[in-house]
């Protein structure tokens, strides 16, 4: 931590990447929020749509790894505004293609795009802050992905269907966050702040999948890619199960949408809470939630309010995924937590199961027996994610 760098200084970079890190979120979550308009009015189909989540599974695997190496070559500083940069031009060209092979093109930059920027804005808050401050600063910055949905439910029931571009052109805002970010950065992050491998140290990735780690490692890729396909098989379907099935207009699909993003949005200190006071496999009860939110939500025969009130249901469980962040971390000894927190990336690679599903069955379960399988892979996540070791407590290695 530079600790010269004035207080003031380093909150204000902070605050700059952290207005990013809201976009970030927002990109990753435009794409299911404006499906139904890519169907309507593109003519994408069904399974052309789940295969746009192919491309982001494959682009963000990469490009968190790849953009790492670049931000341990040309600094922090230096690789936040050049990825900023990145995901501003890259939301305008997806705003103006409107075919799917480029569609699918560009969204696998974008992807890669957002997977450094995750790799960037987490490594500049080790880089700003003391330890005792980063847990929470990390926290606020998973609250940008609830708060995305709210942002983009809000912005869709205004705007109406005539008018849904406008949510893919204001993907562009980083462009504007990239300039900023590097003037309030502090220079001396810009340079030589790569960690160095000795001689001496083990064999990372190779003793990661060695001996009695090999299991939990392969247990939090699961646990991860089990995360991102259920997610895919349901929340990405909800706005165009709302138009499609429900016959909701552009105000009540918004609404729904924002709900949803709020119930994550108070759920995930929920869940922190939780998961520091009785364990991090408590957080597990989440995805039990998530799976009755789910057969409640499509087969509980309701709407407005009620149906609503589900979805902030399934949006509280939904962000139980939380207590992640420091439990991958914990699961090692320390010269392997970075490898560690790196998993929840690799659960990308797992989550290309969901679009091929989607290929085959849909049209067999339809729309709504796709939908309902997320909660089935919700359940089988609590059971991996319960079999895995606690790090807190009794129970802990």
């Amino acid at each position: 931590m530079p600790s010269a760098v004035p207080l003031a200084r380093r909150i204000a970079a902070y605050v700059a990447v952290l207005v990013g890190y809201l976009f970030y979120c927002y990109n990753f979550n435009v794409v299911d929020y404006v499906r139904p308009y890519l169907v309507s009015d593109y003519h994408f189909s069904l399974t052309q749509t789940a295969n746009l989540s192919v491309a982001q599974n494959i682009g963000v695997t990469a490009g968190a790894f790849s953009w790492a190496a670049f931000v341990a070559w040309a600094g922090k500083r230096r690789a936040v505004g050049a990825i900023a940069a990145s995901i501003g031009t890259l939301a305008i060209l997806q705003a103006l293609v409107t075919t799917f092979p480029l569609w699918f093109g560009v969204r696998g930059m974008m992807a890669a795009a957002l997977g450094g920027y995750y790799v960037v804005a987490t490594g500049l808050v080790v880089a700003l802050f003391p330890v005792w401050i980063r847990g929470r600063l990390i926290a606020l910055n998973s609250a940008m992905y609830p708060l995305s949905n709210i942002l983009l439910g809000m912005l869709g029931g205004r705007l109406g269907d005539a008018h849904w571009h406008v949510l893919m052109w204001l993907g562009a805002i980083p462009l504007a966050v990239a300039p900023l970010a590097m003037l309030l950065v502090p220079r001396d992050l810009a340079e030589g702040d790569a960690v160095v491998p000795t001689k001496e140290e083990p064999g990372g990735w190779r003793e990661m999948l060695s001996g009695r780690l090999r299991w939990i490692t392969i247990g939090c890729i699961l646990l991860s890619g089990i995360d991102f396909n259920a997610y895919q098989l349901f929340a990405s379907f909800v706005t165009l199960y709302l138009k499609q099935s429900l016959h909701y207009d552009a105000v009540g699909v918004g609404k729904t949408v924002a709900l949803l993003g709020s119930g994550s949005l108070i759920g995930g200190f929920g869940w922190a809470w939780l998961s520091d006071r009785y364990g991090r496999r408590s957080a597990a009860s989440g995805y039990v939630l998530c799976a009755g939110a789910i057969a409640a939500f499509l087969y509980g025969g309701m709407t407005g309010d009620a149906l609503n009130a589900i979805a902030v249901v399934f949006g509280v469980g939904l962000s139980c995924t939380s207590a992640w962040g420091v439990w991958f971390t914990e699961l090692y000894p320390e010269r392997l937590r970075p490898h560690g927190a790196a998993l929840f990336h690799a659960g990308h690679i797992i989550a290309m199961a969901a679009p091929l599903f989607i290929a085959i069955f849909s049209p067999t379960l339809g729309l709504r027996g796709v939908m309902l399988c997320g909660g089935i892979v919700y359940l089988i996540g609590a059971a991996i994610w319960w079999a895995l070791p606690e790090t807190l407590g009794r129970n802990s290695p």
